[in-house]
């Protein structure tokens, strides 16, 4: 028997046929199998190579840095000196020697009162004066022949006590007049109104020809320059921190930020606390002096305060971004030396910029999260890269 391609010789074509696709089929499987068998021999390696890697985060130490106590208020700026000129005596207003708002120094004339009525008043106080001072000089005489005739006891003492009497009443009458003259003299120069300090003059309220007196309104307001103060509310709690603390007012340095947000360049110093405190919000005012050679403050201006302690104190502190928040408060990621992330609960202190003062949960060295927060949950296996490191790269 011969067997041509693994068939008995004889066999017919058509048996042959119906052979080959049952013997191919079982090729296939047996190639699915070998090829299943393999995967699963490789399947370990391959999971293992398909794990993906701790996720990647920025992390910073928390670190220790010298900085100035601080704290803000709000606060006015207040001028030192302040005077509504008024009008000391009555009569039209003959000038007015200035330009509104501009500077002024002590002694320069704002406005003059038609003076001739009290120049006037002048003359008939002098005369009046010379004629006093005439009577005495009569009165004077009188007393003294009297006297010496009653001496001789040519004349009775009754009219040397007279003639005493006159002289008296002469000598009144020349002390009255001579107030008389001081006091016309004195409303003579009330008819000049001059600057009683440096300073800056408002709008003027009158203008030339207007009647004024006393019972008018102030002519205009005069306001000092420089130095200014600026004063702002300080709660009873804090003030009562200092006092007990024994630092002193020398001790701390204040500046003021302006209404464009910058700070101002001149830097001021505490001058006085009120002796009570403000009912309704239980503080206290303190006031500082400030320079203001640039004219840049204006009076019942509002700013911005800040109190330095002038002695700068190590605090611990974080970058802001790795400050979370939650019901429970302020927190942050810390990553240990495992790598695995923690919940820190903290307390935090004053915003210096871009850093935030902690109190307490953490440590000077310890890591925190500034970078991929959304990224991890606590006790996650991280993969942490120092924020300085990452800053290197990115500028790369």
């Amino acid at each position: 028997m011969r067997y041509v391609t693994g068939l008995p010789a004889g066999t017919s074509n058509s048996a042959r046929h119906a052979r080959w696709p049952l013997l191919g089929r079982l090729a296939r499987l047996a190639g699915v199998s070998a090829v299943l068998f393999v995967a699963a021999c490789g399947s370990p390696a391959q999971q293992a190579q398909s794990k993906p890697p701790p996720p990647a985060v920025v992390v910073e130490a928390a670190r220790m840095k010298d900085l100035s106590e601080e704290r803000n208020f709000t606060g006015r700026i207040e001028a030192i000196d302040k005077v509504q000129l008024q009008a000391r005596v009555q009569g039209f207003l003959k000038a007015r020697d200035f330009e509104e708002g501009t500077e002024v120094k002590k002694g320069r004339l704002l406005f003059e009162i038609e003076p001739e009525s009290f120049q006037i008043a002048v003359a008939q106080a002098e005369a009046g004066l010379a004629n006093a001072q005439a009577a005495l000089t009569l009165a004077q005489q009188t007393y003294d022949r009297t006297k010496q005739l009653v001496s001789q006891a040519a004349q009775s003492q009754s009219q040397l006590d007279s003639a005493l009497a006159s002289l008296m009443q002469a000598k009144a009458m020349v002390e009255a007049q001579q107030a008389s003259l001081r006091a016309a003299r004195l409303n003579l120069s009330y008819t000049r109104i001059e600057a009683p300090m440096d300073g800056r003059v408002g709008r003027a309220t009158y203008s030339v020809g207007d009647l004024v007196g006393p019972t008018s309104n102030a002519l205009v307001t005069l306001v000092a320059q420089d130095p200014m103060y600026v004063t702002f509310p300080v709660p009873q709690e804090l003030l009562l921190e200092v006092r007990k603390s024994g630092i002193s007012a020398n001790s701390f340095a204040v500046r003021i930020r302006l209404a464009d947000g910058t700070t101002y360049d001149h830097e001021g110093r505490i001058a006085f606390a009120a002796v009570q405190a403000t009912a309704a919000t239980d503080s206290v005012i303190v006031r500082a002096t400030i320079p203001n050679p640039d004219r840049l403050l204006v009076d019942q201006e509002i700013v911005n305060v800040m109190v330095i302690r002038k002695k700068a104190q190590p605090k611990l502190v974080i970058s802001q971004s790795a400050l979370l928040l939650d019901q429970q408060g302020p927190y942050v990621l810390a990553v240990g030396s495992d790598k695995k992330v923690a919940i820190k609960r903290i307390t935090t202190g004053q915003q210096r910029g871009p850093l935030i003062v902690v109190n307490s949960g953490l440590k000077a060295g310890e890591k925190v999260i500034v970078s991929g927060h959304q990224k991890v949950r606590p006790g996650m296996l991280v993969s942490p890269e120092m924020a300085s490191d990452a800053s290197v790269k990115a500028s790369g």
